[in-house]
C-alpha cells in the first residue's frame, strides 16, 4: 500500500493498526501527517512547560536589583516551577577575586520542607559549586551512580549546577536538586537552567560594571572637584594680592597726578589730564578683572546675590539689544559648597556670555528656582532663557565639534560637580539653557 520509507515512519511515530486494518497510500500518508503534528504539539507543550519558570523569572530580573532580594526570588521561582526540592545561587564575595571556591557564599537558597536530603549540615553544596566553576560547564550528578568529585560522599537524589559566565570567566553557581533519584533533570530543564543563568551572570556583570564605573567616577569627580578647587584658591590669591599691590599703587598715583594738576595751569596740563584719565579707567578695569576672578559678592553673600550683581553689572554687547534681567523663583537657595557655587556662577556667566554675544535676542532673562519642602529646597535649578534666532540642535551636535567647545566646557565644569546641563533650542524661537543640582539632604542636618 506504500513505501518501505512511509512504513517505517509510522512505525516510528507508533501509528496504532496499520498492520491490522489494510491502509490505502493516502490514508496512510494521512495517517502519518497526523501523528506528526501530533507529535509537534506535545513537543511545543513539553518545550513550554519548560520555559514558564523562565517567563516568571523575568519579571523579577527587569525588577529593581537588589541582589539578595532577585536571587531569593528566582531560585523559590525556579524550584516551585521544575519541582525541585532544592536551588540555590553561589557568587564569591568579590566578583575580581582570584581564589573562587574558598571565597564562595550562598546568595539565595531555597529547601523544599518535605526533604532533609539538602540541609547545610548533610549536603557540601559549596564544594559542588567550587567543582562546577573548576569545570566550566554544567555539571549533573545523581545518587548511587555518580558521587561528589574528590570526595566520598554521594549525592541526595539528582543535582545539576550550572556555572555563571562573568567576564568570559566561571564566577558563579545555579545549583538544583531533587531528593528522588529517579527523577533526573531533562535536557529541556538543562537548557532552561543554562539559560536562567546566563540571563542572572549578564544582568550581576552589568550591575557590577555599573558599581565599578559610577565608583570611578565618584573619584574622578573627587579629584576633579580638589582641582578646581585649588584653581580657585590661586584665583582668590592673584585677587587679593591684585587688590592689597596693585590697586593702592595705581590709586595713589592717580591722586599724586589729581593733587599735582591742582597747582598747574590747566593748559599747561592737557597730557597729564590724558593720563590721569587712562589711570583712571585702568583702575576700573582692575577691579573689574578682580572681580571676574573671584566674585567677592560669591564667597560673602552666597549664589543668588553674586548672581544678581552680576546681571545688574552686566554690559549690554554692541550686538545684542539686550540687557539681562534677573528673577528669582521659589525660596532663597541653602549656601552649597564653595566649589559648587563657583561651578554654578561659572556656567552661568558663560551662559549668558554666549547669550549676549550670538542669540541676537531683545530679551535675556536668568531665572533662579528652588523647588522642594518649604525651608528645605531639594533642587536648585538656573534658567537662562533668550527669545534669539535659536538653532538647530540636530545639525549643531553632529557639525563642527569646534563649534560646541563652549558649551561642552561648561558641561564638563557642571558635571564635576555632580551638576546636570540641559540645552534646548529652536530656529526662530531662541535658546534656553537649563542648570540643575539637587541639594543634598545632609546640608540641613544640624550637628
Amino acid at each position: 500500500y506504500a513505501s518501505t520509507d512511509i512504513i517505517v515512519r509510522a512505525m516510528q511515530l507508533g501509528v496504532s493498526g496499520f498492520l491490522i486494518k489494510p491502509f490505502t497510500a493516502s490514508e496512510l500518508h494521512r495517517a502519518i501527517e497526523d501523528a506528526l503534528e501530533k507529535s509537534r504539539n506535545n513537543q511545543e507543550a513539553a518545550r513550554l512547560r519548560v520555559l514558564a519558570p523562565l517567563f516568571e523569572a523575568r519579571r523579577f530580573l527587569n525588577a529593581e536589583f537588589d541582589l539578595t532580594g532577585l536571587g531569593q526570588a528566582v531560585v523559590e521561582v525556579v524550584a516551585k516551577e521544575t519541582k525541585s526540592d532544592y536551588c540555590a545561587i553561589f557568587l564569591p564575595d568579590d566578583l575580581d577575586s582570584q581564589t573562587l571556591e574558598a571565597s564562595l557564599k550562598t546568595v539565595a537558597s531555597f529547601a523544599g520542607p518535605d526533604t532533609q536530603s539538602f540541609s547545610p549540615r548533610s549536603f557540601p553544596a559549596v564544594r559542588l559549586a567550587g567543582r562546577t566553576l573548576e569545570l566550566g560547564r554544567t555539571l549533573s550528578l545523581r545518587r548511587t551512580t555518580d558521587q561528589l568529585p574528590g570526595t566520598a560522599e554521594q549525592v541526595p537524589g539528582a543535582v545539576i549546577g550550572v556555572p555563571f559566565f562573568i567576564g568570559g570567566r566561571a564566577r558563579g553557581t545555579l545549583l538544583i536538586g531533587r531528593a528522588e533519584a529517579d527523577k533526573t533533570f531533562s535536557q529541556g530543564e538543562r537548557e532552561l537552567f543554562e539559560v536562567l543563568a546566563a540571563q542572572l551572570a549578564t544582568l550581576i556583570e552589568n550591575r557590577h560594571l555599573h558599581a565599578t564605573l559610577a565608583e570611578r567616577n565618584q573619584r574622578l569627580r573627587l579629584f576633579a572637584g580638589r582641582f578646581v578647587s585649588a584653581y580657585e584658591e590661586e584665583n582668590r590669591k592673584l585677587a587679593e594680592r591684585i587688590q592689597a599691590e596693585l590697586l593702592p599703587s595705581l590709586t595713589t598715583t592717580r591722586k599724586g597726578i589729581q593733587a599735582y594738576l591742582q597747582k598747574v595751569r590747566p593748559t599747561a596740563a592737557t597730557e597729564l589730564h590724558q593720563a590721569e584719565e587712562r589711570l583712571h579707567n585702568l583702575i576700573n578695569q582692575t577691579k573689574k578683572l578682580v572681580d571676574d576672578i573671584q566674585p567677592s559678592n560669591l564667597h560673602e553673600f552666597g549664589l543668588t546675590a553674586a548672581l544678581r550683581k552680576l546681571i545688574n553689572d552686566w554690559p549690554t554687547e554692541p550686538q545684542s539689544k539686550a540687557k539681562p534681567v534677573f528673577q528669582l523663583e521659589g525660596e532663597e537657595p541653602p549656601r552649597l559648597d564653595s566649589a559648587i557655587e563657583t561651578a554654578l556662577f561659572r556656567a552661568t556667566q558663560d551662559s549668558l556670555d554666549n547669550a549676549s554675544r550670538h542669540a541676537a535676542a531683545k530679551e535675556i532673562k536668568v531665572t533662579v528656582r528652588t523647588t522642594g519642602p518649604r525651608n528645605k529646597p531639594n533642587l536648585l535649578e538656573i534658567e537662562i532663557k533668550d527669545n534669539g534666532q535659536g538653532f538647530d540642535l540636530t545639525t549643531f551636535q553632529t557639525g563642527d565639534p569646534t563649534t560646541r567647545l563652549g558649551l561642552m566646557a561648561i558641561q564638563e565644569r557642571l558635571t564635576l560637580v555632580g551638576a546636570d546641563f540641559q540645552l534646548q533650542s529652536t530656529p526662530g524661537e531662541g535658546t534656553t539653557i537649563t542648570i540643575s543640582y539637587k541639594i543634598p539632604e545632609d546640608l540641613y542636618l544640624i550637628a
